[in-house]
């Protein structure tokens, strides 16, 4: 998975804006989520992947942060914020 291009992200205060280009919405997002989008626009991956790279940022495993990270995964799937690598399956919902 990797964030598309054209994806805007703007900081308002606690929660931050961002622009879908594959859905044409704006939807306000939380810190975390946003740092998943980030991580994916330097490095695409899945899920277990991108909390590998978050862990080590965070007093948090891996495992715990995929734990909670999965509903907003399946969100930002559902939003247009992320999509599959040219060449891949489409994702289904992550294993926990």
């Amino acid at each position: 998975m990797r964030t598309p291009p054209g994806v805007r992200v703007t900081e308002l205060g606690e929660l931050w804006a961002v622009f879908s280009p594959c859905s044409g919405q704006t939807l306000l997002l939380n810190t975390e989520a946003v740092a998943l989008l980030e991580v994916l626009r330097e490095q695409p991956g899945d899920l277990a992947q991108v909390c590998q790279t978050l862990a080590m940022d965070t007093d948090l495993s891996a495992r715990e942060l995929q734990e909670r990270c999965g509903d907003a995964w399946q969100q930002l799937l559902d939003a247009g914020l992320l999509e599959p690598m040219p060449g891949t399956v489409p994702p289904t919902t992550p294993a926990a």
